[in-house]
């Protein structure tokens, strides 16, 4: 039997939080129908200070799952939910994987198949267990990726390239941890993550995951859903300038677009790009126009 302990956070989003735990379920129980082995899920949920009754939702739907939930006061967001979560399942059992996911991400049916094909991938090719993120796909559009692994194409630039699927587990860099399988050797080495406010930490989990010697993978194909519901760079670009610097400084300071996240993340991970970054960083508070003047060609699209 494989033990797997559910990490996840969730803040005002019942339907799709149930909708992504009956997608996990039943791809558990479509691995168990077809697998000589079995997976035992046991979820560690952090109810952020949800007032859309999300607790209660998911205990109702869910009655014969076992089933851990924590509450909080609605400042966690969503690193720091996911680590008290992390900590609460760690504490709680013994484990082979711990398997994050976002409450927004859709399995599909064969996502616990991807996700353990690849494990055994990385067993054959460098005899230890991997780090491995599900490539994700749009709701809307199944044949447009929008999260999963990148590749960095340049590493003094940090140029990266997101992953495609192509019928085999493939290496990368960088995850993002809408489906993250960690086995618990890693777990051991690595911890859990970096206390970064809102966002990166998936980031830089895998690049600490690397520095301790684990392959990182993504799977061989699509294995869940979910639209990519962030500005892109040219909307960064139309907003931002329109800004005041007051509403500028404003949304950098929050945990949901915090510069001191992304600014930690550069100094963990790429420490020789760190001055000039946060020149740019601060260039897109105090001189928005001047920064979308000086990188115009890697914004005009």
């Amino acid at each position: 039997m494989i033990r797997i302990a559910t990490i996840v956070t969730c803040f005002n989003r019942r339907e799709k939080t149930i909708s992504s735990l009956q997608h996990m379920y039943a791809a558990q129980e479509h691995y168990n129908s077809v697998s000589k082995d079995t997976i035992d899920i046991a979820l560690y949920m952090t109810d952020d200070g949800c007032t859309d009754g999300t607790s209660d939702a998911v205990r109702k739907a869910f009655p014969d799952k076992e089933i851990h939930i924590q509450r909080s006061d609605g400042e966690l967001f969503w690193a720091r939910g996911m680590n008290y979560s992390w900590k609460v399942a760690a504490e709680g059992g013994a484990w082979d994987f711990f398997l994050l996911i976002n409450d927004d991400t859709d399995m599909t049916e064969d996502c616990f198949l991807q996700l353990i094909e690849a494990e055994k991938y990385s067993q054959v090719k460098h005899g230890k267990e991997a780090l491995v993120a599900g490539i994700i796909a749009s709701k809307k559009d199944a044949s447009q990726v929008t999260y999963g692994g990148e590749r960095f194409l340049t590493h003094f630039s940090a140029k990266l390239q997101l992953m495609e699927p192509s019928g085999k587990p493939q290496e990368c860099d960088l995850t993002n941890a809408n489906i993250l399988l960690v086995p618990y050797s890693i777990f051991r080495q690595v911890g859990i993550f970096y206390p970064y406010l809102h966002s990166c930490a998936d980031s830089d989990y895998s690049v600490m995951a690397t520095r301790a010697g684990f392959p990182v993978y993504v799977t061989s194909g699509i294995c869940g859903l979910c639209d990519f519901d962030h500005w892109t760079k040219a909307d960064d670009r139309v907003n931002l300038v329109k800004m005041s610097l007051k509403e500028r400084k404003a949304y950098f300071n929050h945990p949901l677009h915090s510069n001191k996240d992304y600014l930690t993340l550069i100094w963990r991970i790429t420490p020789w790009r760190y001055p000039f970054v946060w020149l740019f960083r601060n260039m897109v508070i105090y001189w928005p126009s001047l920064y979308y003047k000086i990188t115009f060609r890697r914004y005009k699209q």
